[in-house]
């Protein structure tokens, strides 16, 4: 479940890269598709960029929920 944020809430999180599961995700460090998909995080297969799965129970992710 994604949490909506105020506008208040969003100046003190920031933007946040995740990967979304059933979506289309591009790796924002080269632009490529290809994932290698852990239980925490996924990891883009050229160049290695690992960003969290939107779902992942990480308390700095779910501080504000």
């Amino acid at each position: 479940m994604s949490k909506h944020f105020s506008r208040t809430e969003l100046d003190c999180v920031g933007y946040r890269l995740v990967y979304r599961a059933n979506e289309v995700n591009h790796c924002p460090g080269c632009g490529k598709m290809h994932w290698f998909v852990g239980r925490n995080s996924a990891e883009c297969a050229f160049c290695g960029t690992a960003l969290p799965l939107q779902n992942a129970k990480l308390p700095e992710l779910t501080e504000w929920v």
